[in-house]
């Protein structure tokens, strides 16, 4: 029962930091607030009973020694004086004579006696007998004249203005600890979109480091985290583009002594490998600075246009590829990397595949999906996030032989972050591949 209780308690729990401690706070508030409220009426319509028995001994002992030094034909018209909301004075016996149970009766009774002095004497008594509901005391005056005090029912009744104003200190309350709760929780939702942010773009700006100690200790150090990891990426893109750009003179050089060797499998062999070599640098560099390349310089580019060219670039080199998609499609962006992602893309479909199409997708609401599907082998599902690796490549389907440095899906990946957008691959019913590029509106 325990455990069952539990997991109810889990999944009614909130799973945000903000819902948790508004709840939190307004909990404790609202009972410190009811419980200072219920001290403040139990203080105020439950008097200490001492109190109240002094006061009212003293009030009949008054006014009893008034009532003796009048005449009695004044008497009716001073009762009406007398009369109180709890209680009355008639001038009349009557009624059953009853011993109240209980030490404080007992108390109460011999201060009344003592209050009114000797020669008048005090007894509880009911007026129904049946019901015992009605109940009062009956004293003699000095001349021996009956004098009854009847306790009247007594209504309390609460303030109009009362349950108005306790309305409006829990709203209060509610509004000062939503405030109070965003203030504390919003250094953490800023902290999160940096941290967004740095995952795509390593040039993310600072988070200011202000407000309370903890939280602006927080900011510094993310600050001091987001340097490091960007100077690391920095250096590591510099020696990337180093090694490339200085195995380029080699490289030519061995072409150019290639040229003077006689015609034969050896020279065809040596120029394959300085070929594959001089593309694995030249994507080496494209990997190296792709980042560097975008920075901010986007533009309005007509999608249609852009593919549409592409399209007869491969057409007129003699590669067949589809294009679908309706007119007046455009996207703020980088052309020229988003004419690099499609390049890879679709190299990678007329290499592995065949039957290529390139279509555009603008009718969902939350963005533009740029598609590049193809008919061939596909990759094995335990591979499609791993091919973004830099190169990653797999051996049972795309060897060396077919060309391909590994680079290419990872530059692909990489300006697609860059450029805000997320590129994903999923395998074809009936076979085949296709490269979803997205981007949120």
């Amino acid at each position: 029962m325990s455990e069952r209780f539990r997991r109810m308690a889990a999944r009614l729990w909130p799973d945000s930091l903000f819902r948790r401690l508004a709840i939190i706070l307004f909990a404790g508030l609202l009972a410190a607030h009811v419980l200072s409220f219920g001290l403040v009426a139990l203080n105020v319509f439950g008097p200490s009973d001492e109190l109240s028995d002094d006061y009212f001994m003293r009030g009949v002992a008054t006014e009893v020694a008034i009532l003796d030094r009048v005449k009695p034909e004044e008497r009716p018209a001073w009762l009406e004086r007398f009369a109180k909301p709890t209680y009355r004075y008639v001038l009349k016996g009557g009624g059953e004579a009853y011993q109240p149970p209980g030490g404080r009766w007992e108390v109460f009774l011999a201060g009344l006696r003592a209050e009114l002095g000797a020669g008048h004497d005090v007894n509880p008594v009911y007026f129904d007998p049946p019901k015992r509901s009605k109940r009062g005391m009956l004293i003699h005056l000095n001349d021996g004249s009956p004098l009854t005090i009847e306790y009247l029912a007594q209504r309390r009744v609460m303030s109009p203005w009362l349950p108005a104003a306790l309305a409006v200190q829990l709203c209060l309350l509610a509004f000062f600890t939503w405030v109070a709760v965003k203030l504390a929780t919003q250094p953490l939702a800023r902290l999160e979109h940096a941290a967004n942010s740095l995952g795509s773009d390593l040039r993310g700006e600072p988070l200011p480091e202000d407000g309370p100690k903890e939280v602006a200790r927080a900011a510094t150090a993310f600050n001091a985290m987001q340097r490091r990891i960007a100077e690391q990426a920095a250096e590591r893109n510099q020696i990337l583009a180093g090694i490339s750009r200085r195995l380029q003179n080699p490289i030519t050089c061995m072409r150019l002594r290639a040229d003077f060797l006689g015609d034969g499998d050896a020279k065809e062999k040596l120029q394959g490998d300085l070929q594959e070599m001089q593309t694995l640098v030249k994507q080496g560099l494209a990997l190296a600075r792709g980042r560097d390349e975008i920075g901010k310089q986007r533009c309005q580019t007509d999608l249609n246009a852009l593919i549409d060219s592409l399209v007869c670039d491969y057409s007129d080199a003699g590669k067949p590829l589809r294009f679908a998609a309706d007119r007046g499609v455009t996207i703020l962006t980088h052309p020229q990397a988003l004419r690099r992602i499609l390049i890879n893309l679709i190299d990678n479909g007329l290499k592995f595949g065949e039957d290529v199409e390139v279509a555009i997708d603008a009718q969902r609401s939350n963005g533009i999906t740029i598609t590049v599907s193809d008919r061939g082998p596909g990759i094995p599902d335990e591979h499609l996030k791993s091919v973004f690796l830099p190169f990653y490549r797999i051996e049972a389907s795309r060897n060396r032989e077919t060309g391909g440095t590994g680079l290419g899906l990872a530059i692909a990946q990489q300006l697609a972050s860059a450029l805000r957008g997320k590129l994903t691959l999923a395998n074809r019913d009936g076979g085949g591949l296709e490269a979803r590029l997205e981007f949120l509106s």
